[in-house]
């Protein structure tokens, strides 16, 4: 651990937990960790949630990618791909078509 970090414990329902890991999976975050440190330095901010969605989306397919580059792909279905296919166009749609405003 670098000398810089700070470990904490969070007490969370095992519910609780379940939803925070949902909303992290949902976003493109790797873990709940990094999903909670992300929301308590934004919160209260004045966060684009549509760009935010978008970029999650893009990170979802990167991840999507990493995944099948290091051999396993057996982790993704047809319907993953086709699925990957739509949300990366989608994104990165939204995402030029936003800069374009």
């Amino acid at each position: 651990m670098p000398k810089k970090t700070i470990a904490s414990t969070v007490r969370l329902a095992k519910k609780d937990a379940r939803q925070i890991d949902a909303r992290a999976a949902q976003h493109g975050f790797a873990t709940r960790s990094k999903y909670m440190i992300h929301a308590a330095l934004n919160y209260g901010g004045k966060a684009d949630d549509a760009l935010a969605a978008e970029i999650a989306r893009v990170s979802y397919a990167l991840h999507q990618i990493h995944r099948a580059q290091n051999g396993r792909i057996h982790l993704l279905k047809k319907r993953d791909v086709a699925d990957l296919q739509k949300l990366s166009r989608a994104a990165l749609s939204a995402v030029i078509e936003r800069a374009i405003r």
